[in-house]
């Protein structure tokens, strides 16, 4: 099978990629940068003429790409998440691709901003097309080997010596290993039958302090209950606000920035595990452990 993965140059896209080529499948990326060693169309999703004919010859439609950025301007959210999605859907339709499937977000069901609501119509977009079978997958806060972005600078400040006062309790969250989200979208790339949204988690709750003593452990670093009261994060996140309002910047820890601790995501849904006759291979836990001895990268 030919397949078209936006995004592949992506921290999941990259690794989606490798896994379909062991499948023996041919795969051709998508985006505006491209990633060695596979055939790449250079586009982008804000632009639709880029995207002409970049199904031509595809039997599938794997749709990563779109904005990634959580707090970008909603103008951008529709702009490339929901018009990108919706120019390369036409695309794949004119093209008699088989089989279109979409990564949206776990946080199209956990937060209502204009994030969310963007993955929540590229997902009815996606889920309306007719002529192909058509999936959407809603990943849960994705870890593993090259992750970037707050985990990855959470884990560097586990591996210290002094460990930091991490509230307990706060959010709730789902989370998934990379290769774990992965063998889902191999595996229902075939399915024929329209299916989805599917949420895609280990199915474990797990609250920041959870995740921080999980990273300590992989460390080899104590984990002490150094733990402060949640109502003294809240008044640190009051006092940068003030803070930042007297200075005319915004601080690092401020309400933007305490917001995403303070808001939960968690859905108990493994639904597409008993779907596929499949378990998730890993909890943070076991994959940390992996990661911090070079196991699982």
């Amino acid at each position: 099978m030919r397949v078209l993965v936006s995004g592949a140059s992506g921290f999941i896209g990259g690794a989606l990629a490798v896994a379909l080529g062991r499948e023996g499948h041919t795969v051709r990326g998508l985006g505006r940068t491209a990633a060695p060693g596979m055939e790449w169309r250079q586009a982008d999703l804000a632009d639709p003429q880029s995207l002409q004919g970049c199904c031509a010859g595809i039997d599938a439609v794997c749709h990563l790409a779109g904005s990634a950025h959580v707090n970008a301007p909603r103008a951008v959210h529709e702009a490339i998440t929901v018009e990108g999605t919706r120019a390369l859907l036409a695309e794949a339709k004119s093209a008699g691709v088989q089989s279109f499937l979409f990564v949206s977000s776990i946080k199209a069901v956990c937060s209502r901003d204009d994030y969310a609501r963007s993955r929540l119509a590229a997902e009815a977009l996606v889920l309306a097309a007719n002529g192909m079978a058509s999936h959407v997958v809603r990943p849960a806060l994705v870890y593993g080997p090259g992750m970037k972005g707050n985990l990855a600078h959470l884990l560097a400040w586990a591996g210290r010596p002094a460990p930091l006062p991490i509230p307990k309790g706060l959010a709730v969250r789902s989370m998934v290993h990379r290769d774990d989200l992965v063998a889902v979208i191999v595996a229902l790339l075939a399915k024929v039958a329209t299916t989805g949204p599917w949420v895609v988690s280990d199915g474990l709750p797990y609250t920041l302090w959870d995740i921080y003593a999980a990273m300590r452990h992989a460390c080899h670093r104590r984990v002490l209950p150094l733990h402060v009261p949640a109502v003294w994060v809240r008044g640190a996140a009051a006092a940068g606000d003030v803070l930042g309002r007297l200075s005319g910047r915004a601080l690092p820890f401020d309400s933007g920035a305490l917001r995403p601790l303070l808001e939960s995501c968690y859905v108990e849904d493994r639904q597409v595990w008993r779907a596929l006759g499949m378990n998730p291979r890993w909890t943070l836990a076991t994959a940390l452990a992996g990661m911090m001895d070079g196991e699982n990268g």
